[in-house]
């Protein structure tokens, strides 16, 4: 989209007055950068929320919403198991080095001792 349009979509939006008088600036001084982009959006998303909200909607409350929240779930708890997992094969090979290296400064001061009694 242009400046102009994204313009006229802010004039034609259900923005108050006020917002509408900050994004047009916004958008006119620092042009149609993507931090400008996404709080657009955000502020879009925040008037249709308000108005869901106003007119007592509650679309968390919809088959497709409570399909995509699960899967969000799903998807989590398998990143959080994958960590889990990797965490506990990492503090394993630590516990095995930590092990190894006490075995090995244990050997070498083993060998100053009988070279100091030699």
């Amino acid at each position: 989209m242009t400046r102009e349009e994204v313009v006229k979509l802010v004039q034609d939006s259900d923005l108050s007055d006020s917002a509408k008088s900050t994004w047009i600036a916004r958008i006119t001084k620092e042009g149609l950068t993507q931090d400008v982009l996404d709080e657009l959006k955000d502020a879009f998303q925040a008037e249709i929320d308000a108005g869901f909200e106003k007119l007592g909607v509650d679309i968390s409350n919809t088959p497709e919403y409570k399909e995509r929240e699960a899967a969000m779930v799903a998807q989590i708890e398998a990143i959080q198991a994958d960590f889990d997992q990797k965490m506990a094969q990492n503090t394993k090979l630590l516990n095995d080095l930590q092990a190894n290296a006490s075995q090995v400064m244990d050997a070498i001061k083993t060998e100053e001792v009988k070279a100091s009694m030699e």
